[in-house]
């Protein structure tokens, strides 16, 4: 048997939404553990983003974690208004079209209704980037004091829309 070897072509292990949830609670749940404090110190956001995306790349550890990543092959990502785009965190295969998963990560109280926009046309599957699943993460502006709950919170986006039925309400 002959094996055809095609370039930006990978195996997909069919992650679905249980897949993709699973191992983001898992990231979360390290960065609970090991970063509360950044919640406390009130970082700024791309801090607490870069933070996440390193505990990403275990779980991801098949694809590309990247922070601010506003590539689209070697085009500037831009949206249907035409501004540059600049995701805080994605995940997938760099210099493909793959796309697993885009992150906006706001802390809370602050205007979400651009993230809310672009991942909406970012998960759009007939737009330009399609990802297969978007989130957006609301963060604490200080963490609880209790430390078993770090009080994130989870919309889930896919196919062009916000699917409440599986946002996640706290972490």
């Amino acid at each position: 048997m002959d094996i055809l070897i095609l370039p930006n072509v990978f195996f997909v292990d069919n992650m679905d939404h249980k897949d993709i949830k699973r191992k983001l609670c898992y990231a979360l749940l390290k960065f609970a553990e090991n970063d509360a404090e950044l919640i406390d110190l009130e970082v700024s956001e791309w801090a607490v983003t870069h933070q996440i995306a390193c505990y990403l790349k275990e779980p991801f550890s098949d694809w590309d974690v990247d922070c601010e990543y506003n590539r689209k092959k070697l085009d500037v990502k831009k949206d249907k208004s035409d501004r540059n785009k600049r995701p805080d965190i994605v995940v997938h295969h760099r210099n493909t079209n793959h796309n697993l998963l885009i992150i906006e990560v706001k802390k809370s109280g602050e205007n979400t209704e651009d993230d809310d926009k672009e991942l909406k046309e970012f998960t759009d599957k007939s737009g330009n980037y399609g990802y297969d699943f978007g989130i957006q993460l609301i963060i604490p502006r200080k963490n609880k004091p209790d430390p078993d709950t770090m009080n994130l919170s989870l919309r889930w986006y896919e196919n062009g829309d916000h699917n409440a039925k599986r946002d996640i309400l706290r972490i």
